[in-house]
């Protein structure tokens, strides 16, 4: 009995050695652990709080941004003037709509009216090109009453078929306030120069 008495205490003394050696193991990764953390409060040191700026910041609206008025001469589009496709398959290479046609038609040719405007509408499809004819004509209107159009003879459209050259020409043959028309350079036909009535407060 003593025998085994003393093995068990033997047994117990080797146990608790182990233990006490696996406690100061592990107090010493604590201590590690520990000192390696980071103090981030001391790392960054002393911190000033930001002041209140006291900074005016205004609402936000509320209404929807609204397109800056036209003045009151220009034109709305509502008043653009447009045709139809179809019609003329090939429009004459001059025109004139009133009684004095043969003398319209000389005085353009021969430079008699100052051209004082004058666009290209290359690149544009019918539509553009009617909206783009309408403003011309009112910038025209402000400033004389001859102006130049450039539309192309049409040979780069499909089948050759000149789209925007009779599209330009019946549009002037049907506007209100064109008067003539005609080809300025002879063999050229990709343009035209236009006589326009003259404004109002000149014919009182």
């Amino acid at each position: 009995m003593s025998m085994d008495f003393q093995a068990t205490l033997k047994a117990l003394g080797k146990q608790a050695k182990k233990e006490a050696e696996q406690r100061k193991i592990e107090a010493v990764e604590a201590k590690k652990r520990e000192e390696e953390q980071v103090d981030f409060a001391k790392a960054a040191g002393a911190v000033t709080p930001l002041k209140n700026s006291q900074r005016y910041e205004a609402p936000r609206p509320k209404t929807t941004i609204k397109p800056r008025p036209k003045a009151e001469n220009d034109l709305a589009e509502e008043d653009y003037f447009y045709v139809g496709q179809g019609g003329w398959d090939e429009p004459p290479a001059t025109f004139s709509k009133n009684g004095q046609g043969k003398n319209d038609i000389q005085r353009l040719r021969n430079g008699h009216y100052p051209v004082v405007a004058d666009v290209d509408l290359h690149g544009y499809t019918q539509e553009e090109a009617q909206q783009v004819l309408n403003e011309f004509i009112e910038f025209t209107k402000k400033r004389g009453v001859c102006g130049e159009i450039v539309h192309g003879s049409g040979l780069g459209s499909a089948g050759y078929k000149p789209v925007l050259k009779n599209l330009t020409r019946r549009w002037l043959m049907q506007h209100p306030d064109v008067l003539a028309y005609v080809e300025p350079r002879q063999g050229n036909d990709g343009a035209v120069r236009i006589l326009l009535k003259r404004p109002r407060r000149e014919e009182e």
